[in-house]
């Protein structure tokens, strides 16, 4: 019995997934964004660093695609909209981390969130729609890999497996009910040499051999007992 055949996910429910790991995506950012600036002196100098950031691009862009390992997309659409929602993911996270962070410590001048909403570019952050478009782009093509036509295992056409054409089981055995033959022989004797036609020319003489003697009343029958011409010289 032939295996289901497993039916593209429709671009909505790809796109919805998507949505989803952004969602998340944006509330890790959010964390990872607060405790970044949080004022202690506990661990600053790795929240501070180049790599803690470059750690959170590559989060924010992960969870953003992770869920279309649920789904099976096709085509350039779910790398497409897995990159942008997780650089939008980014830019969200960090912008809704500085704003909570200043808020729940004595709150903030108008100026400042204009200029915290405010875009900011750093080449870091296209870590986050490399890695979410690589993880849609690993995922489509999984997804081509699998319906693939693919060469079937068994044997050649008109052979069973194990045997000779049309005997099933250990090679050479014959099917149930069918007597046992032996092998034919595969010696087979040498053809003679050609040998060309002799010309009629150059054929060898026969040697003339001498009829037998008639026998007792075989002879020639008597003269003038038979119909026909007379000797030759008579009257």
């Amino acid at each position: 019995m032939p295996a289901p055949t497993r039916t593209a996910t429709p671009a909505g429910g790809t796109i919805a997934l998507i949505l989803v790991g952004g969602a998340v995506a944006t509330a890790i950012g959010t964390i990872m964004t607060f405790a970044a600036v949080y004022q202690t002196d506990f661990l600053v100098h790795i929240r501070h660093s180049t790599a803690y950031y470059a750690l959170q691009c590559v989060l924010v862009g992960l969870f953003t695609a992770v869920g279309l390992m649920l789904t099976r997309p096709r085509g350039p659409v779910a790398p497409i909209v897995a990159a942008v929602a997780g650089l939008v993911a980014l830019f969200v996270g960090i912008r809704a981390g500085l704003l909570l962070y200043t808020f729940t410590h004595g709150g903030a001048s108008g100026d400042y969130v204009i200029e915290v909403l405010k875009p900011h570019f750093d080449p870091w952050d296209l870590l986050a729609p490399l890695v979410a478009g690589a993880v849609g782009g690993l995922r489509v093509v999984m997804v081509a890999s699998s319906l693939a036509p693919r060469r079937p295992s068994g044997p050649p056409f008109g052979q069973t497996p194990g045997g000779q054409f049309g005997q099933p089981g250990v090679p050479g055995q014959p099917m149930p009910g069918q007597p046992i033959q032996p092998p034919a022989s595969q010696y087979q004797p040498p053809a003679p040499p050609y040998q060309p036609p002799v010309p009629p020319h150059q054929a060898p003489a026969q040697p003339y051999q001498a009829p037998p003697a008639p026998g007792p009343g075989q002879g020639p029958p008597p003269a003038g007992s038979q119909g026909g011409a007379p000797p030759y010289g008579g009257g």
